[in-house]
């Protein structure tokens, strides 16, 4: 699920992102990931958003999946903030920026859920018996760098960004961390699902071979 989750989101935010800006180029980066799925302004709008609900709700099953395939604690924490991440997503689909007090509260509930969803895969790596790569330890550091940063330019008295000027066509420091948590969260649920398929068939083998060694 959460390949597909990635599939959906890679797909649907770079077609919306490629007709708004009539290119993929840093410029193009400078476009706050939000606005696309103003319907007001973004005529990809409802690709975008629809690509949102989708893959909030892949991800979500997919965080069930870790919890039950991950027996201990910290795992089931690290789902259980995985899947309010994908509610997130989700609710990010149905009120869409225009909606703008109700999607500063949604986003910022995905900020603080992909800043400790990344915090609790670092304190995984700490213990003897980690489940996960050491990929998703890079982008988990990448992660919480990305959103620690995020947390500093956000105006928590109204939970929003400060506007982007693009008089001198100066890349906007808010769009470029926006855009690069997005693909850190991205490429982290497509290295845990294959970690988590690769689990579930040890897990498979070992029963299988203990059944047989029963007969």
């Amino acid at each position: 699920m959460s390949l597909i989750a990635a599939a959906i989101c890679a797909v649907g935010v770079g077609s919306a992102l490629f007709m708004e800006a009539d290119s993929i180029s840093l410029q193009a980066l400078s476009i706050r990931p939000d606005t696309l799925g103003n319907y007001l302004t973004s005529s990809f709008a409802i690709v975008f958003n629809l690509s949102l609900l989708a893959a909030g709700f892949c991800v979500m099953l997919a965080m069930i999946s870790v919890f039950f395939a991950f027996q201990d604690l910290l795992s089931r924490y690290l789902a259980m903030t995985g899947f309010i991440m994908g509610v997130s997503i989700l609710l990010m689909g149905i009120f869409p920026i225009h909606f703008l007090d109700m999607h500063r509260k949604i986003s910022t509930v995905y900020l603080l859920a992909s800043s400790l969803l990344h915090v609790l895969s670092l304190i995984s790596h700490t213990r003897a018996q980690n489940n996960l790569s050491i990929a998703v330890l890079i982008l988990s550091i990448l992660g919480v760098t990305c959103t620690a940063i995020l947390m500093l330019q956000l105006d928590w008295s109204i939970l929003d960004f400060p506007p982007c000027d693009h008089a001198d066509n100066s890349p906007c420091f808010v769009a470029l961390n926006m855009w690069a948590l997005t693909q850190i969260n991205i490429a982290w649920c497509v290295l845990l699902s294959l970690g988590v398929r690769k689990l579930i068939k040890a897990q498979q083998y070992s029963v299988m071979h203990s059944q047989y060694a029963n007969l």
